[in-house]
């Protein structure tokens, strides 16, 4: 029956060739910034409310830093300096930092060990923590109460990793976390958990890699996560616009924070914050002055001095970091602080709470993530829909098979930490006026995917639905086996005369896989944010810049 429709819709398409006049997304300002412009979700100017700036720093951050946008603003009013955020993964700093530090003047990563790991070349001078916060879960308060973990008070017992690893293997626990190899909140987690399972009070080793017992402990941990995503203020994001579907997240105590108060303010109960009693890492978000000889090393210590008063560190704590010694709050007494710090919420603001690991040397680091990549982590299953119109030919085919091979070749993924492993799943759908036949490939040898993705010839019209709907018929039986994910690739925009089927198609399966989207070209906005709506996934832009390095952030969310 399904194949009658498709034939009957793919008879009435005809042709489709349709280009779309680039529609831009509007610039919107975050909180707090005044005269902030840009794309929020990647770049944010902050300009003195006087109007004059003496210089303007463009710092690497994470993007964690666009919830104390008050304390930027603060920092920038008393300092005079103008600042530029471009939020981005740990990876991605760690990145720039190898290759010279780019263009920027400062990094701001979640954690210090990103700046270890990638300074290479000894450029970033003077850093110091900002603030604290420690990576936690934070789970429905009817969940906590029904693993026994919480009361009806929202105060919670002690529970230590092997608690967690039992609900997860018992099937009474999901959740979702940001992966390893490109968030620091994930990659901090993930230390964490096997940290703790050793059973020590010291950091991993290379040995603690390669046993057994402790790798298999931390798979099947694993295998409860049931979102991935390479942004832990995407995943809080995620979490607010449905609840009901994601009721347990791994992230940083301050992004639970901020998602309990939209989560009141929506009318839904909060998530209860759980602190793993028997290891757990911390953020120490420090800010570094990047040394390329760009003389701005003045204007870089009169921002961080300003960051660094009280009334900058107020503005963190009422965003739920800590400022304190210790990981305690500075100033616990401020109403603003107490919303934020609720006990109600499972918030303990006491460090005995935070029993924080030791971090390995930084080889260690760097082979646990490849261990994590190729060996423990869920195994994904990505069906890659790729528009093959006719103005695809050229250099938007080029870029989108360099993308997949930046993404799918283990050679080149491998620089990047997304190499596939041996359980994962790829399959290529190519679309036009129709969609064609799909290649699957599984685990490493994705050489007959990337051949296929490079034979194909650009011809055609666009129809995204038909090759989407497609991708339905394409889904593993089980999807808690996989981190599962549609990436959806056009440069144009699809005649909407199958939108209504294929939406109540994937409505009528209730399997809430994402559809992520790459557009570039004449792709259509709107269209694309209304699939990344329905499935509570994404849209990434590549319409500039390096189509390669959009195609390894795709794959942090898979």
């Amino acid at each position: 029956m399904t194949a009658v429709r498709s034939a009957i819709r793919r008879a009435v398409m005809a042709t489709v060739a349709i280009v779309a006049s680039l529609t831009m997304l509007a610039a919107c300002s975050m909180p707090g910034s005044t005269g902030g412009n840009a794309d929020p979700g990647k770049t944010q100017t902050f300009t003195p409310a006087n109007g004059k700036d003496a210089a303007t720093l463009n710092i690497a951050s994470g993007s964690e830093n666009k919830e104390v946008a008050d304390a930027i603003q603060r920092a920038v009013d008393d300092s005079g300096v103008a600042v530029t955020m471009n939020y981005m993964g740990s990876l991605d700093i760690m990145a720039a930092l190898e290759s010279g530090g780019g263009n920027y003047d400062a990094v701001w990563p979640a954690s210090s060990m990103w700046i270890s790991m990638g300074d290479t070349k000894h450029i970033v001078k003077d850093a110091t923590s900002t603030s604290t916060t420690p990576i936690v879960f934070g789970i429905a308060k009817s969940k906590a109460e029904a693993l026994g973990w919480a009361d009806s008070s929202g105060k919670t017992t002690p529970v230590k990793t092997a608690d967690i690893l039992a609900a997860v293997s018992s099937g009474k626990l999901k959740f979702s976390m940001t992966s390893a190899t490109q968030s620091n909140s994930g990659a901090s987690a993930y230390l964490a958990f096997m940290t703790a399972l050793t059973g020590r009070d010291e950091p991993l080793n290379a040995n603690d890699l390669n046993d057994a017992k402790l790798t298999n402990q931390v798979a099947a941990l694993l295998k409860g996560v049931d979102r991935s995503s390479g942004s832990s203020d995407w995943l809080k994001d995620m979490v607010v616009a449905n609840p009901d579907r994601f009721d347990s997240m791994v992230n940083y105590e301050s992004l639970v924070i901020q998602t309990d108060k939209q989560l009141e303010n929506n009318g839904h109960d909060p998530l209860l914050t759980i602190y793993p009693a028997d290891g757990i890492a911390v953020s120490d978000s420090p800010l570094g002055y990047v040394d390329r000889g760009q003389n701005l090393d003045d204007a870089f210590s009169k921002f961080q001095k300003a960051l660094s008063s009280k009334d900058a560190k107020l503005l963190f704590e009422r965003a739920g970091r800590r400022t304190g010694l210790g990981g305690t709050l500075a100033y616990a007494g401020d109403n603003d602080v107490k919303q934020s710090f609720r006990s109600d919420w499972g918030v303990n603001t006491s460090a005995d709470a935070l029993k924080t690991i030791a971090l390995p040397s930084a080889d260690v680091i760097d082979q646990a993530l490849t261990v994590y990549q190729t060996k423990l982590r869920k195994p994904s299953y990505t069906i890659w829909v790729v528009d093959y119109s006719g103005s695809m030919s050229g250099d938007g085919k080029d870029g989108v098979v360099g993308g997949l091979k930046a993404a799918l070749d283990p050679n080149q993924a491998k620089q990047s930490h997304i190499e596939p492993s041996d359980g994962d799943v790829n399959i290529l759908i190519p679309f036009s006026s129709t969609a064609e036949n799909a290649t699957r490939v599984n685990g490493t040898n994705t050489g007959e995917l990337l051949s296929r993705a490079e034979n194909t010839e650009a011809t055609g019209g666009t129809n995204i639905y038909d090759g989407l709907n497609s991708a339905l018929g394409m889904l593993p039986e089980n999807l808690s086996d996989y981190t599962t994910a549609i990436v959806l690739m056009t440069d144009g925009q699809s005649d909407t005369s199958d939108r209504h089927y294929f939406t109540d198609e994937y409505r009528s399966r209730g399997q809430d896989v994402p559809i992520f989207s790459i557009m570039f070209g004449d792709a259509d906005p709107d269209q694309l944010n209304e699939l990344a709506k329905l499935s509570n996934a994404k849209v990434f832009d590549g319409r500039n810049g390096d189509l390669a390095a959009v195609f390894r952030q795709v794959k942090g969310f898979n």
